[in-house]
């Protein structure tokens, strides 16, 4: 096996995700409503498990779950929303206070996507109301950070297709077979009229539930548009039957240390809507509405 980044850091990332550490929480903190028994679980490259993914000056999303007393993600019983209040450590300042929604697919661990903007690099707390203890993140400057960014060109890179697999085998590691999005290249949907939208994911090589349901969707989604948009599919690494996990070129066009990532771009190119981590059917057909 071929030891990377891509790798290492999502090994970092998943651990972070998987509900045992999830990140950096703190308990005892003095907060006045810090009874309850559940706590927040990143579901995100908080900065301390793997290096940071969310950066200053723009809106921001940062998946959490619930995490119950004995340390596991929560799958039931979930509420619809929970309250949360973000303050930057070196200021105090509140940046974000409000409710979010839960979200995920049926028989999938729900999640929180908070969005945020930090308006300046550098550590921020995240509290939840009648949650215990708090979580910390790390936001880094934009340019510390190599992920595509809304308002940013797509990269017109070539990715493998049913005719022209560029040496990733298999070209989709979809359990019952290489799915249908895998009809058109990158490259040449960006030169066509349509929007594009590209999921980098390997289903078989999932880990957690995390990005699990992220290709199905993608699928479904395909066709119902019937059309209106080229969806794409693209696999992480070059040939994992065989022990090879170098990472196909699309993982460093983008930036990637993680997956799954669906960056949707409009007509001429310009990304509008990113989903890093976790999704479900109403946040990829909110992002996808972005370009219709």
């Amino acid at each position: 096996m071929v030891i990377n980044k891509f790798v290492i850091s999502r090994r970092h990332a998943l651990i972070s995700m998987a509900g045992f550490t999830s990140g950096l929480i703190f308990t005892g903190c003095g907060n006045e409503e810090d009874n309850g028994t559940l706590s927040l679980g990143a579901r995100f490259a908080d900065g301390y498990q793997a290096s940071p993914v969310l950066t200053s000056g723009s809106p921001q999303r940062a998946p959490y779950a619930l995490i119950s007393e004995e340390g596991w993600p929560l799958s039931e019983e979930v509420p619809d929303s929970i309250e949360l209040l973000v303050t930057e450590l070196a200021s105090g300042e509140t940046v974000f206070e409000g409710e979010v929604a839960r979200h995920g697919e049926p028989g999938v661990i729900p999640y929180f996507p908070l969005i945020f903007n930090p308006p300046r690099a550098g550590g921020y707390k995240v509290e939840g109301k009648g949650l215990k203890g708090h979580h910390q993140l790390l936001v880094a400057e934009p340019s510390d950070v190599q992920l595509i960014q809304i308002g940013q060109k797509m990269p017109a890179i070539e990715t493998p297709t049913m005719e022209n697999t560029l040496g990733i085998n298999p070209i989709c590691t979809k359990s019952s077979g290489p799915c249908s999005l895998h009809k058109k290249s990158l490259d040449e949907s960006l030169s066509s009229s349509i929007p594009t939208a590209l999921l980098v994911s390997t289903p078989r090589f999932c880990q957690t539930d995390v990005c699990g349901p992220a290709l199905d969707i993608l699928i479904k989604q395909s066709e119902l548009l019937d059309g209106k948009l080229t969806i794409i599919h693209a696999e992480v690494f070059k040939e994992p039957e065989k022990q090879n996990f170098s990472i196909a070129p699309v993982v460093g066009a983008f930036g990637l240390t993680f997956e799954p990532s669906l960056i949707v771009a409009n007509s001429e190119g310009v990304v509008t809507s990113i989903l890093h981590f976790a999704m479900d059917t109403n946040e990829v057909s909110e992002a996808l509405s972005t370009v219709l």
